[in-house]
């Protein structure tokens, strides 16, 4: 009888569900016909959470972002964003019905900074020039951090969890450079070639090489350390055979900060093996800064002798970074990076609101400065560092969080490598090197407000919290 029932239930909708459609198409209303798709999504997302979150990892590389020129509202990436809300709607409905839901959650060190750092996110939105435009990228943020830092910090308690988060992007990621070098092979492999090959799914070869050097440390890791995560010698293998090919690929996107980000990861990579401590690290890294600001007349001299420019040889790609004299690119980013200086002397403790440096550095400009890439209103993307946007945006209290947010990574991390063994110890390692090479990147670009950057970006800092939260309650119950 109820074998019956339910037979008849499901003819019943398959009607319903085919009437729906044909009405669609007959009136059409095309756009009708995500509903169906958009309920079943919700449906999964209510009763298997984890496969959403698994599908977004996986789709996030190979999102395609949508603008239709109709509606200038419609600015999606698909099909991550629609999903990414819904989760993020799906949270805040829980938090209502439980003040408790993240408590554990928010009570690390990383975890406070990251909340701190968006209170003043929202604060300086009310100051800001243009509050439109700051109330959208404050909401944008919201649910990147709500989802990808908060919602999976829970989720990776199961540290299987996370490894599966990782293998479904690095999936996608090497779905992604295959494609890439495919289409760039059409072209000879060229530097012009290279800019645009990853389309549609990037606009440009900087978030390309952005995004898959995220994952070129953790096969490293894999590879080299792969038996303390379980993984068989053929796996090993197979993970080392990818990183090269991932290495290659890298360095066909001529995209010259991502290569320095990867030499900067190996060498904390090499900072781990010789087990240096942090405050070591700190120590070098002051030195450092202090023999380059005491010897900055005679380095710019030599700067401005560097005639490299961007060119299809990579050997001669890569010494064209320090060319300050005639590389247009580096030229350009100079251009911007005063321009937002000069944006946070106007407004140094507010800023002029969460992302709005787009809009308004055009007037920054001084005609000197401006190179053959630069437009006149100042409409061509971001100031190009992850550090002195905030600084334009929300004044000098953000970059100090920021900053401090990145160290706070880095003193979990070389902890962990301290403290911590086996499978926790490596799989740290791994997501901590991937963050390394954004860290290092940030520098020179901005991209964080795009869900291919955000998402592993949140996703492999949720790795590293729920590993603390996992450590923190292993002591607890070993002191009972």
């Amino acid at each position: 009888m109820n074998l019956s029932l339910d037979i008849k239930r499901l003819y019943a909708l398959a009607a319903i569900f085919l009437v729906y459609c044909l009405t669609a198409v007959y009136l059409e209303v095309y756009a009708a016909l995500a509903l169906p798709v958009i309920l079943f999504v919700g449906w999964i997302a209510i009763i298997r959470p984890k496969y959403i979150l698994y599908f977004l990892a996986f789709a996030t590389p190979l999102s395609v972002h949508l603008i239709d020129e109709r509606y200038s509202s419609i600015n999606l990436s698909i099909p991550t964003e629609p999903l990414i809300i819904l989760l993020f709607i799906g949270i805040l409905f829980k938090l209502l019905k439980s003040k408790t839901l993240l408590v554990s959650e928010v009570t690390t060190f990383l975890s406070i900074l990251m909340l701190v750092d968006f209170a003043w996110l929202v604060i300086t939105a009310f100051s800001s020039t243009m509050p439109l435009i700051s109330a959208k990228y404050v909401l944008m943020k919201s649910w990147y951090l709500g989802v990808f830092y908060f919602l999976l910090t829970r989720f990776f308690r199961n540290l299987s969890s996370a490894q599966k988060f990782i293998w479904c992007f690095i999936v996608a990621v090497l779905i992604l450079s295959t494609y890439t070098l495919i289409v760039h092979a059409s072209g000879g492999f060229s530097r012009a070639y290279a800019y645009t090959a990853m389309r549609p799914f990037l606009p440009d070869h900087g978030m390309y090489a952005a995004c898959i050097s995220f994952v070129v440390p953790v096969l490293f890791v894999f590879g080299l350390h792969g038996k303390h995560l379980g993984y068989s010698p053929l796996l090993r293998g197979i993970c080392m055979a990818l990183f090269v090919y991932m290495v290659i690929a890298i360095a066909l996107s001529f995209t010259r900060a991502a290569w320095l980000s990867l030499v900067i990861s190996l060498l904390i990579y090499v900072v781990f093996w010789l087990k240096i401590r942090f405050h070591h690290v700190i120590l070098i890294a002051l030195v450092g800064v202090g023999g380059l600001l005491a010897n900055m007349d005679s380095l710019l001299t030599d700067l401005s002798r560097n005639k490299n420019e961007s060119d299809d040889n990579i050997e001669n790609h890569l010494q064209s970074v320090g060319n300050v004299s005639s590389d247009p690119s580096n030229l350009e980013r100079l251009n911007r990076w005063e321009s937002g200086l000069r944006m946070w002397e106007e407004k140094p403790m507010m800023g002029w609101g969460p992302g709005i440096y787009t809009f308004q550095y055009g007037q920054f400009q001084l005609p000197h400065e401006m190179t053959i890439i630069s437009t006149n209103v100042g409409d061509l993307g971001g100031i190009h560092s992850e550090y002195l946007r905030p600084l334009a945006e929300s004044g000098i209290l953000g970059t100090v969080l920021l900053v401090c947010i990145v160290l706070a990574v880095f003193s979990i991390a070389f902890k962990h490598q301290r403290t911590l063994s086996g499978k926790t110890k490596y799989l740290s390692m791994a997501v901590f090197l991937g963050l390394v090479t954004y860290f290092a990147h940030g520098v020179l670009n901005n991209y964080t407000e795009f869900d291919k950057i955000a998402v592993p970006f949140y996703s492999f800092m949720a790795v590293l919290t729920a590993i603390e939260l996992n450590t923190r309650y292993a002591k607890k119950d070993s002191t009972e």
